[in-house]
């Protein structure tokens, strides 16, 4: 197979795998700097399931958090936030190690619920 190389000097596969490795950060960075469509929907495709992740479960920590210090309202929705925080964890680590493997694997990887909006972008 041949490796092809990239604007930025690395082997295509690696910078494939490189554009979830650190998250929506380094999607953001790969998307700025990289010309090769392959990389770029990949970047794009990590800023925007880790983005929302990451959006999605500093809001449920910080709703959890104020409604902490309300009593009553602690009482009642503090197991149910602090679980909902923990599927996002779970998710997250569960999506950065699929979505590496198949960057590795498949040139063309899209996942079936993010990949409409990003047809439009890249």
């Amino acid at each position: 197979m041949m490796h092809r190389m990239t604007t930025l000097g690395l082997n295509e596969r690696v910078e494939r795998v490189l554009a979830y490795a650190f998250g929506w950060i380094s999607g953001l960075l790969l998307f700025l700097f990289e010309k090769n469509r392959n990389v770029r929907w990949h970047a794009l495709q990590s800023m925007i399931v880790f983005g929302t992740l990451f959006v999605l479960f500093v809001a449920v920590n910080m709703l959890k958090w104020m409604l902490g210090r309300i009593w009553l309202l602690s009482l009642l929705t503090n197991f149910g936030l602090g679980l909902l925080s923990s599927v996002l964890l779970w998710v997250s680590i569960f999506l950065w190690v699929w979505l590496m493997v198949m960057a590795w694997l498949h040139k063309d990887y899209q996942l079936p619920f993010v990949s409409k909006w990003l047809r439009y972008i890249v």
